[in-house]
This record gives structure tokens, C-alpha cells and sequence, in this order.
């Protein structure tokens, strides 16, 4: 029940909240979601889908999602994006959120940046009129910051103005020939900062100490086996949490790793919308009180459906190891085959992040074709 009514409440939402080439539209799933230059929105936009392309003006905030996100038009408010590659070219007026595996800025930040990715790129046309947050794999501020800057990442360089203090926590700092800090620089770190002869520092350079017994190598240590901990518990609830699952929907979860295995374009397509269009609805449900209660229970049920949406995946993979895909065959023995290879292989750095993504994606994304099809199906029939 738990995972219907969750189903049920994104599909209702999903319509509802794309925004497409025209405002109180949506685009179909192979077009893209633009708002043309010269377009004018007044209030706040929802734009999501595989690419998403910004180039008007918003007149309130935008809150965007997908594969590829474009803003280089003007919002005259505040920006909350997510999505595997987001680009931001144009001139944001307030505060922009952005999150995804690859982060660009060139453009203009009003006031405050919050900026999370595996690369985080300020090129050296970027603005950030005040403070600039900034976690990452690699994090690179080629742009200018007009106040302070915090930085944690693997690498971190700076190689423009920064007016007040950096605070910055990296296995390796670099400020090149063109960094100048106008405050004080403190840093967390083994290892000092490499800094150019040519930089200019103007404040005290401090380094904080890590906590005393503590290393780099010894976190990397104790965080193995917080993951070799974690991965067990998540073996365990997730075998419970899935064969109580195939044995109450057995016919459902068939019809979903049909579709993973007949239609795999569109469970891969429509799980990653799902995966990123939903918590940035949830979120400016939050942001709004007054629909904060819908916000949080939204949000709850997000992460109960993407946890249980895995089970489909791997039952999946597991009917392709032991061949069992006939009707009359039990769905048991596939899913406890496809978790242990599952599990297994989620251990291994990189392979088993992309992995348990994957998993998630189709899972989500068959999960929800199905359950549209089943809807559509049970209206024919007026039971519904």
C-alpha cells in the first residue's frame, strides 16, 4: 500500500509541476523545456526535463531540473537547480542553489552561491556579488566573489578575487599568479597551500589543525568500514523490505521488470526525471509555509519509493542470472540472486556508485511507466 499511495502522489504531481515552452504547458518527454528569449514570466517557473533551456526572462523564482540544464536568460529571483549538467550563463538577481555531477557558472549571482558537484567550475566571467558556498570533487573559482568564500573539496583552486576571508577544507589547495584574497585565508589540511608567488594574500594564511590522532588515511580507514557496516545493514533490510514486497504485489512486480526489460529507453528516461524533478518540488513546497506539510510528507515518500524502487532492478538482474522470466516462475529467488551480485559489486569505489544509480533509475523509472499503464488500464475498464 505504502508504495502505491507514493507512486500515486508523483504521478499526480509530475504533470502538474512541468513547465514547458510556454507557461501552464508541459512539453512531451522527447522535447525540451524552454523558455525562449524574449518570453516573459511573471512569478515563480517550474522547468523539467532531459534539457532545459532558460533563455527568457522570470520575474520571481525558477526552480529547474534534468539532464541538462541551460539558464541564460534573467531570473529576478532566486534559482534552486538540479540536474547531471547544469550550465548558468545569465544573471540571477538573489540566490542561486545549484547541485549536479557538473556545475558551470558565468554569469552574474546577485547575492549568495551555493554550488555542489563532483566538478565545480566559476569561469573567469563569473560574479558572486556576496558569499559563495562550494563542496565538491573538484572545485575551481576562476570567478569573482564579493564577500567570503568557503570551499571543501578533494582540489580546490582559486585563481580570481575573493574580497574577504577564504575558509577552505581540501586534501590539496592551489591559489594561482591571478588569487587575490582580501581577507584572511584558513585552511583544514595535512598539507599547506600551494600559493603563487604572484598571489596576493592579504589578511593572516592559518591552518586549523586536524583533531589530534587523526590522519587522512586513518579517516579513509574508518570510513571503509563504516561503508562495509552500512553496506550489511542495507543487505539485510533491503532482502526483508523486498521478498515482503514480491510476495504482496507478485503480479505488479512482474509487469515492472517487464517493462525494465521490453522498454528500457523509458524507464531509464522517466526515472531520471522523476529522481531529480521531485525533491526540487518537494523543496519549494517546504520553502513555502504554509504547504510545509506537504513538502515533508512529500519528501518522506520519495525516499521510501526510491529505496523500494531498487527492488524492482534487481529482481531484474537477477531473472537474467538464474533465466526466470515466465509468469509462473517466483520472483524470490531472482531478487536474492540479483542482490547479492548487487551488493557485491556496490562495494567497488566508482563502479558501485553508478551501479546503485542505475538500479535506482530504472527501478524508478519502470515503476512509474508501469503504474501509468496500470492506471490507464483500470479507467478503460471505469474502475477507476
Amino acid at each position: 500500500m505504502t508504495t502505491r499511495m507514493v507512486m500515486l502522489l508523483i504521478l499526480c504531481m509530475l504533470p502538474a509541476a512541468a513547465q514547458a515552452d510556454e507557461p501552464l504547458s508541459r512539453a512531451p518527454w522527447k522535447e525540451r523545456a524552454v523558455l525562449r528569449a524574449g518570453q516573459i514570466v511573471q512569478g515563480d517557473y517550474f522547468a523539467f526535463g532531459p534539457h532545459v533551456e532558460i533563455s527568457g526572462i522570470v520575474n520571481g523564482d525558477l526552480y529547474a531540473a534534468g539532464g541538462e540544464v541551460l539558464i541564460d536568460g534573467v531570473v529576478n529571483g532566486d534559482v534552486i537547480v538540479a540536474g547531471a549538467k547544469v550550465i548558468l550563463s545569465g544573471t540571477v538577481a538573489q540566490d542561486a542553489r545549484i547541485a549536479g555531477a557538473q556545475v558551470t557558472v558565468s554569469g552574474t549571482i546577485g547575492r549568495n552561491a551555493t554550488l555542489g558537484g563532483a566538478d565545480v567550475h566559476l569561469t573567469e566571467t563569473a560574479k558572486v556579488r556576496d558569499n559563495l558556498i562550494a563542496g565538491g570533487g573538484h572545485v575551481q573559482l576562476a570567478g569573482s566573489v564579493g564577500r567570503d568564500a568557503r570551499v571543501g573539496a578533494w582540489k580546490a583552486t582559486l585563481s580570481n578575487q575573493i574580497e574577504r576571508d577564504v575558509i577552505v577544507a581540501a586534501g590539496s589547495v592551489r591559489l594561482t599568479s591571478k588569487a587575490t584574497v582580501g581577507g584572511r585565508l584558513r585552511y583544514w589540511g595535512e598539507a599547506a597551500p600551494s600559493i603563487d608567488e604572484e598571489a596576493t594574500v592579504r589578511g593572516a594564511i592559518t591552518q586549523r589543525p586536524l583533531p589530534e590522532g587523526w590522519s587522512i588515511e586513518r579517516a579513509r580507514q574508518g570510513l571503509v568500514g563504516i561503508r562495509l557496516m552500512a553496506a550489511f545493514i542495507g543487505f539485510v533490510s533491503t532482502l526483508i523490505l523486498g521478498l515482503v514486497l514480491l510476495q504482496v504485489y507478485p503480479v505488479f512486480a512482474r509487469r515492472v521488470t517487464a517493462t525494465i526489460r521490453e522498454r528500457p529507453t523509458a524507464a531509464l528516461g522517466w526515472g531520471t526525471v522523476a529522481l531529480v524533478a521531485t525533491p526540487v518540488v518537494a523543496l519549494s513546497f517546504v520553502v513555502t509555509l504554509f504547504a510545509l506539510p506537504i513538502g515533508v510528507l512529500l519528501l518522506a515518500l520519495y525516499g521510501a519509493t526510491v529505496y523500494l524502487a531498487r527492488v524492482y532492478a534487481i529482481t531484474y538482474v537477477g531473472q537474467i542470472l538464474i533465466r526466470r522470466q515466465e509468469d509462473s516462475s517466483s520472483l524470490a529467488w531472482p531478487f536474492v540472486a540479483g542482490l547479492v551480485l548487487y551488493s557485491l559489486l556496490s562495494l567497488i569505489p566508482v563502479v558501485g556508485g553508478l551501479l546503485t544509480l542505475l538500479t535506482v533509475l530504472f527501478g524508478l523509472g519502470a515503476l512509474l511507466v508501469s503504474k501509468k499503464e496500470l492506471i490507464a488500464t483500470l479507467r478503460e475498464q471505469n474502475q477507476v
